[in-house]
């Protein structure tokens, strides 16, 4: 759980350091194919299941969403925004995730998923008012929401396919359909990867190794020796590693009232995971059902996702 929260942590640091050199477009043609080519290998030896025609549409809906615009949004806004606050404001898509499936999938959250709401889209407005850290800016905020709001959708989207198919599987497919609609900046992709620094180079690596492959594989691992409910404690975990990587590696802290609205945002998606009488799931773990012994989570993540 503690390897997991760090890998997706770790790419809001990351994503700072790779805007030197790259453009959100590059970094996203450049982390998919890397993710695409690690997990090709899985595919030819049947690791991998064929994707089977009916589910095209929703598999692409989930790249699109989960993959392409979470990342353009989640970069561009990074432009003006430090890491550390992108990822409390990355923090509100299970909240993104719940309203969706309200309207969706006809989910009832209850009291507490309304209540949970309620209270961490308040702290998502103190972060945003409070101007974040080191002179983030409003519309910076702004595209970072969305993308919480991109990758919430991808989750919806998700939830049916992992009746059929693993974590890796949609990882793969989700990477391959996500990348498709960027291929078109692939040549400017690698010539900024050819005049960039290897410090940017690397991190924009590491972004498809550690945080969309590597991350995978050890958020299976926790879902495969922890419950749901305790894995989706990963998700919540993810902007404290954020915060910690990104004073370490940058030298960044939030303002007092940013970190007062992270905190915020925590204890509302912390409000929405408890459980009702009812047993019924939380669409918080949308991102992380189960199929047999693995599912997925957003690579960037707070995933819900297959993507982080």
């Amino acid at each position: 759980m503690a390897a997991t929260a760090i890998l997706w942590g770790s790419a809001f640091p990351a994503i700072r350091v790779a805007l030197d050199g790259y453009t959100p477009t590059a970094m996203a043609v450049l982390r998919l194919a890397v993710a695409v080519v690690l997990l090709l290998p899985f595919l030819f030896t049947g690791r991998v299941s064929r994707l089977r025609r009916g589910d095209i549409p929703r598999m692409a809906g989930f790249g699109l969403t989960g993959m392409t615009a979470y990342q353009l949004l989640l970069y561009a806004g990074e432009r003006h925004v430090e890491g550390g606050t992108a990822a409390m404001l990355v923090a509100t898509s299970p909240v993104f995730a719940t309203v969706l499936g309200m309207l969706v999938l006809r989910e009832r959250p209850g009291a507490w998923g309304v209540g949970g709401l309620l209270v961490a889209l308040t702290g998502a407005l103190v972060v945003a008012m409070s101007g974040g850290g080191g002179g983030g800016s409003h519309s910076g905020m702004i595209m970072v929401v969305l993308a919480a709001a991109a990758q919430a959708t991808s989750f919806i989207l998700q939830k049916p396919l992992l009746c059929r198919y693993s974590g890796m599987d949609c990882i793969f497919y989700g990477s391959l359909f996500g990348l498709v609609p960027l291929l078109f900046f692939a040549p400017r992709a690698v010539g900024q990867a050819a005049s960039a620094g290897w410090h940017q180079s690397a991190a924009v690596v590491w972004l498809g190794l550690g945080c969309t492959a590597l991350a995978f594989c050890t958020w299976s691992r926790v879902l495969e020796a922890a419950t749901a409910s305790t894995s989706s404690l990963v998700l919540y975990a993810v902007p404290v590693a954020a915060l910690a990587l990104d004073a370490a590696l940058m030298g960044v802290l939030p303002t007092p009232v940013a970190a007062l609205g992270g905190l915020i945002v925590l204890a509302g998606v912390g409000i929405a995971a408890v459980r009702r009488p009812s047993g019924r799931s939380r669409v918080v773990a949308a991102s992380a059902p189960r199929e047999q012994s693995g599912a997925a989570a957003p690579a960037d993540a707070p995933k819900a996702p297959a993507t982080r």
